[in-house]
């Protein structure tokens, strides 16, 4: 599990959403996901659930080797995958140079 703590970002490939860790236990971690109720008007509800950490990532340490120190985005996608500078390869600031082109 890549030493989840409590107030490390995770995403759950099952669910497909991002949450923030409230309480590790062994093998699952429980996070509050927000939930739009329509029942009496309009309200955001935060519930707790418990997530398998065969399902999860964590979101808060390098995905390559688990340093949580100097990480950086991997990719300017929607899912947050973050690198430390050790593994990556290229740093994003390099990346028209390292391919040729002079912006």
């Amino acid at each position: 599990m890549h030493q989840i703590g409590i107030g490390d970002e995770v995403y759950s490939y099952q669910h497909n959403l991002f949450a923030r860790v409230e309480e590790v236990f062994p093998a699952a971690v429980c996070v509050k996901v927000a939930v739009l109720s329509l029942d009496a008007g309009v309200e955001l509800h935060l519930t707790p659930q418990l997530w398998r950490a065969d399902d999860i990532e964590n979101l808060s340490v390098c995905r390559y080797c688990g340093s949580r120190e100097d990480l950086r985005l991997e990719a300017e996608t929607g899912v947050p995958f973050r690198v430390c500078s050790r593994c990556c390869v290229v740093p994003p600031g390099e990346h028209a140079h390292e391919i040729g082109f002079w912006w």
